[in-house]
């Protein structure tokens, strides 16, 4: 049972921390850089675009930027799902 109240006050002092960080998108991550769209969003190996030897490099590069932003979309829709999730199970649990 000790092993558990360690757990649950760990993870109560990781919570209380994550709520001090205030992520800005624009000042951490783009921090005034600009998407440069004559190159792909994401590498071949994660896109597997270069096994669509149908398509032109400029399609290529097109989809890759569509996968690129999906990518992201999809993260952060993780994201915003996980704190949902562990909202409502604070709520549940007390």
């Amino acid at each position: 049972m000790q092993s558990l109240q360690v757990e649950t006050e760990r993870y109560a002092k990781c919570i209380e921390i994550s709520k001090k960080v205030r992520w800005d998108i624009d000042k951490d991550v783009i921090r005034g850089r600009e998407f440069d769209f004559s190159k792909k969003f994401l590498p071949d190996g994660i896109s597997k675009i270069d096994k669509l030897d149908f398509l032109t490099p400029d399609e290529q590069r097109f989809l890759s930027q569509i996968q690129g932003r999906t990518y992201a979309n999809m993260f952060g829709f993780v994201e915003r799902f996980i704190v949902a999730k562990i909202l409502e199970i604070r709520a549940i649990t007390g």
